[in-house]
């Protein structure tokens, strides 16, 4: 019997596993795919170059994630070209500088903009969506828009970059601008987060070889701790153990059990004594994201050559972001975007030659018609993914996360769960998992005590 065993080899399992062998405790971690990494994946292209087919970026706040990438060895860079950011906005292109010619914004600052972003958001959801509270609060919705922004972001620095972001996306912000007609626009208008997020001098980074690389040195340092092709069908438990059945009929026994499936895959599997409703009406609500990601390989980054950044926005399309992901190994070019949302849905239904021709669209509207003639087109659907269900992350539905989300990563006995969907802090992101896969282990090492 192990001290524990872990299900599933994402970040958070890998971390978690990491920090129960460290402490001399018996563990294994089952794996239902033929790799590690969950939702971190590389494709080898054929000049030996890799795109990464799932989670990379970097934050500022990444400090769990970041400490392991140290230890290992690992190097981050940053966006690989400097340039300006293509923003198409009803129909009509607008270059904006790029982040790198912008001052940097200190952690704080990041995070203010963040916040004050987030509720500009989901203020303009509720205007869209609740016409009772509109006329309800008319008075208030007429507020002067940057009165709202400078109650709202307490920063200077994400004051200012809020106003550039914004001047670049709806044009300059008029003097007697109303709250209501800002979250119009942002209703009607561009994704400003994403504006933000690559164009906003958050300054996000990627791990050289891919985050994937980082997943796969974690595993073989646990070596025969990682079991791949081990899908785990139906779990067994009581107060002191629980025995794992996986799909070929082997039974794994274990003291203490950490999940770190999604929540709709985890109460999918077979519980025997069941588990609580509240657990399975909760997951039920946590939708998981909707997203395909793709890339556009070309003979050469041509982008460079007139000025771009290879970031671009728009307001319309089947795909919206596009970013320069070219590794400093490639002989080519590599643009990536997302297909999501409905975009995604109904595309996937459809042909692949039709969702390259969607992205090569795309980018000959941002950048010219000098990409409409890639070498390349490489995917991943990841709602098609069985083991994965979708990616990012998940979406709370309305008041889940208020109500329920922090009760998501409650212990059930000897059961545990851990991943980005189950984190207090970075819900949703790399830095979410690590962090829970950690907590999760240190609930253990507890428990076993």
């Amino acid at each position: 019997m192990f001290d524990c065993a872990i299900i599933g080899a994402g970040l958070a399992g890998l971390v978690a596993a990491r920090h129960l062998v460290d402490r001399g405790l018996s563990v294994v971690v089952l794996e239902a795919r033929g790799r590690v990494g969950g939702r971190v994946e590389n494709k080898i292209l054929n000049d030996g170059s890799y795109v990464e087919l799932g989670g990379q970026w970097i934050g500022p706040g990444y400090d769990s994630l970041q400490e392991i990438i140290d230890e290992l060895g690992f190097e981050t860079i940053g966006l690989p070209a400097s340039g300006n950011l293509v923003v198409r906005l009803r129909g009509k292109s607008l270059e904006v500088p790029s982040s790198e010619e912008l001052p940097a914004l200190t952690p704080f600052e990041v995070s203010d903009l963040g916040q004050g972003l987030l509720r500009l958001r989901r203020l303009s959801q509720r205007l869209r969506d609740d016409a009772a509270w509109r006329k309800a609060n008319e008075a208030w919705l007429n507020q002067d828009l940057r009165r709202w922004v400078t109650s709202n972001l307490r920063t200077q620095g994400a004051q200012r970059r809020f106003g550039e972001v914004y001047a670049a996306a709806f044009g300059p912000m008029p003097k007697d601008a109303t709250l209501l007609e800002g979250l119009l626009q942002v209703t009607s208008g561009i994704d400003l987060e994403t504006m933000l997020a690559s164009n906003g001098g958050l300054h996000q980074k990627r791990v050289e070889g891919g985050v994937a690389a980082v997943a796969d040195a974690m595993a073989e340092r646990l070596g025969d701790v990682v079991r791949l092709e081990s899908e785990v069908t139906r779990v067994d438990h009581d107060d002191t153990s629980a025995r794992l059945t996986l799909a070929g009929g082997e039974v794994v026994e274990a003291r203490q059990v950490i999940s770190t499936l999604p929540p709709r895959l985890a109460v999918a599997l077979e519980h025997n004594p069941p588990l609580p409703q509240w657990r399975i009406e909760a997951a039920d609500k946590v939708a998981p994201g909707n997203v395909i990601k793709a890339f556009l390989v070309y003979k050469e980054p041509f982008w460079r050559d007139k000025g771009f950044s290879g970031q671009s926005s728009a307001d319309e399309g089947a795909v919206r972001v596009t970013f320069d992901t070219t590794a400093d190994t490639s002989e080519h070019g590599h643009l990536m975007g997302f297909f999501e949302g409905a975009d995604a849905d109904s595309l996937a239904r459809r042909s692949v030659t039709l969702r390259e021709r969607a992205f090569v669209d795309a980018v000959v509207r941002a950048f010219g018609e000098d990409g409409a003639k890639p070498i390349g087109y490489v995917e991943r659907d990841w709602g098609a993914e069985r083991f994965t269900g979708g990616c990012h992350g998940a979406h709370f539905a309305p008041g889940v996360w208020t109500a329920n989300g922090p009760l998501l990563a409650q212990d059930e006995g000897v059961l545990h769960w851990a991943g980005a969907e189950y984190a207090s802090r970075f819900n949703g992101y790399l830095e979410g998992a690590v962090r829970s896969g950690r907590e999760a282990a240190t609930r253990v090492t507890r428990s076993l005590a």
